[in-house]
């Protein structure tokens, strides 16, 4: 038998007394800690360190971009909060308003557009919420000034940050599209040629003066005024759909969580239809199963984890949209009824939900064989199969989490929807804009197809963990369609199998989203010898340092005998976790 080398890298594990951080960035968790330093609450660092990630992580995160936060508040008020501020549609914005042109190869029935325009440019720009959610978590539980939380973002968007590698390599892989937008290619290609790693500065002095006008102001300084007339004007020049109205109407969404139970623990998402429902829906189905008593990653283990999740991703390729537009069962969908329903349908031995290409999609086998969330829900809505979610864009999102003194803790994921967004930065503000609109099916009839104003499905998934209703985890990931399957077996790692923060982290994945199945290379042959035995249509990725065949989770932990703080990073790219 051949044999081959294979790299399987490691980081230490922080642990701490006081507070800690873990982000996707080292200049983001070194303003965060400081927060807390500064007797900043967990808020205050999310706040802080939001901001800053929309300044030195440009390929990821925007203040014009999307995201979702969960909070939840220890000691004297025992509460937690979920914020969404995630994609939605312009006012303008309609069903039909791209043609498309194909089934592209990748994904479950997603259809391409013609010039990429939900991609690429003007008309893939979603209404930013970014700046809105960040500004409503310091309104209604930050306790330090607005404005020496943004002290960092402003210090480093005028006066620039040296690159690191990841971020030279991103801006290089996007030189070509930047070349069509002046603005853009002003800030990530000053020189006419990609910032160099380590020697050249990204400086953007008009998201600084933007920035500044925040940090007085508040959020209305972006929703309403100046901005918004600026940016409709460039909207409107270039075809583009966002308009003054749409800045004026947006509004947080501050909601209680999406609960559910796994192993004797409370997990919480957001409730809306995105990463969350489909992680959520998942640990439904496992409860079904004695996971702890398997060898990890073992094929009968992964064999039961894969089944649960093509079931969940069936149903979120089925049946998600804005219930405010269309029926979403979402109560179904989250009903341990329901999961006893298909966790009774999975076969130990052998795999259900595998199709290769040529045949009909597993998405549609699985809606007409079993699933009915509706019979769920307390009534019923026939609806074929549609599309959440576009294919996985590469680096487009960031994930960070807290825990402070208090063990108040904070678990938020902000996204661009692709990397580095639309690609389109209005003239004189700095904004970098989402393609939000990349979220949404561009078919028409479907749960997710585009309307006016309309939330798209987000892949976001930031999650809190409470042990016997006490704070025990906060964890997320960026990845795309990949987030919901990482956070699912990170989560497993640690509450089957014991694992510390950093080693679930660290742990080889395998992912369920695609008609494939993606196996670590790290994974042993054996494994997945037995895995295609059982069925399963297997696809073997290597996870290296500049290419991301799975998501990469963050997470902190506390511990539940030390009540120390333990926190951990993915071990492949930037990321950094500091405490104190």
């Amino acid at each position: 038998m051949s044999k081959r080398s294979i790299w399987r890298p490691m980081k230490d594990e922080v642990i701490a007394d006081q507070g800690a951080v873990a982000t996707s960035d080292p200049l983001a968790s070194e303003v965060g800690i400081e927060i807390l330093r500064k007797g900043g609450n967990a808020v205050d660092a999310a706040v802080a360190i939001g901001f800053c990630l929309a300044v030195v992580e440009p390929m990821g995160s925007s203040i014009a971009g999307h995201g979702q936060m969960l909070i939840h508040l220890s000691e004297r008020i025992q509460k937690t909060v979920a914020l969404d501020y995630s994609h939605r549609a312009p006012k303008a914005a309609s069903a039909d308003m791209y043609k498309p042109i194909k089934q592209a190869e990748v994904g479950n029935a997603v259809y391409e557009v013609e010039g990429q325009a939900n991609l690429l440019g003007y008309q893939s720009v979603g209404v930013p919420g970014v700046t809105a959610g960040l500004c409503k978590a310091h309104e209604l539980f930050g306790s330090l000034p607005l404005e020496e939380l943004m002290e960092p973002s402003i210090h480093y968007a005028e006066q620039g940050f040296v690159v690191n590698w990841l971020i030279s390599l991103r801006i290089a892989e996007a030189m070509a599209d930047f070349s069509s937008h002046r603005e853009t290619a002003k800030v990530f290609l000053a020189n006419g040629y990609p910032p160099r790693s380590g020697i050249d500065k990204v400086v953007q002095q008009d998201l600084g003066q933007t920035l500044r006008q925040i940090a007085r102001n508040g959020a209305i300084a972006l929703y309403q005024g100046e901005i918004p007339h600026a940016v409709e004007e460039d909207m409107k020049a270039n075809g583009g759909l966002l308009r003054v109205e749409d800045f004026a109407h947006y509004s947080v969404q501050v909601l209680e969580p999406a609960r559910t139970t796994y192993r004797g623990h409370e997990i919480l998402g957001a409730p809306v239809p995105c990463g969350s429902t489909t992680a959520l829906q998942t640990f439904n189905i496992l409860e079904h199963f004695a996971l702890c008593s398997l060898e990890h990653n073992s094929a009968e283990y992964l064999h039961h984890f894969i089944e649960a999740a093509r079931h969940a991703f069936a149903d979120r390729y089925c049946y998600l949209g804005d219930p405010s537009f269309v029926p979403v069962p979402l109560r179904g969908l989250l009903s341990m009824a329901y999961a006893t329903k298909i966790a009774g349908c999975i076969d130990p031995q052998r795999a259900l939900l595998e199709f290769d290409r040529q045949v009909q999609p597993w998405v549609a086998f699985a809606r007409k064989s079993l699933h009915d969330p509706w019979k769920f829900e307390g009534g019923h809505v026939s609806r074929e199969p549609s599309v959440a979610s576009f294919p996985h864009l590469g680096d487009c999102t960031t994930h960070f989490g807290v825990i402070d003194k208090d063990r108040n803790m904070v678990s938020s994921t902000q996204t661009l929807a692709g990397s580095f967004g639309a690609q389109v930065m209005a003239p004189g503000t700095g904004l970098l804009f989402s393609n939000g609109m990349a979220v949404f099916n561009p078919v028409p009839g479907t749960a997710n197809s585009i309307a006016g104003y309309k939330l798209g499905i987000s892949n976001m998934c930031p999650l809190l963990v409470l042990r016997d209703g006490q704070p025990f985890l906060t964890v997320g990931a960026p990845g795309g369609r990949k987030i919901a399957n990482c956070v699912t077996q990170l989560l497993m790692n640690i509450l089957d199998h014991q694992m510390s923060i950093q080693e679930a982290i660290a742990a080889p994945r395998v992912d369920a989203a695609d008609r494939e199945t993606h196996l670590d290379s790290r994974i042993s042959e054996a494994t997945i010898r037995a895995l295609r035995g059982m069925g399963h249509n297997i696809k073997v990725v290597e996870e290296t340092a500049a290419e991301t065949s799975f998501a990469r989770p963050l997470g902190l932990m506390v511990h539940p005998d030390t009540h120390q703080i333990h926190a951990g990073v993915d071990v492949f790219r930037i990321c950094e976790a500091r405490g104190f």
